[in-house]
């Protein structure tokens, strides 16, 4: 499969989008792709409140 055309899984809801469409957040080790700004204001919405309570 052409890599434009390679679809992977959004991060958060899992809805299987275009790698070349994705939005990307990236750490040290890791880069997590979302299907948009708003799965991924989600997913950073949880870190923040896991680490509170932790």
């Amino acid at each position: 499969m052409p890599k434009e055309n390679k679809k992977i899984p959004c991060h958060e809801c899992k809805k299987m989008i275009p790698k070349s469409a994705a939005v990307h957040a990236e750490g040290k080790d890791y880069v997590l792709h979302f299907c948009s700004i708003e799965c991924m204001d989600y997913w950073k919405k949880k870190q923040k409140k896991e680490k509170k309570n932790s």
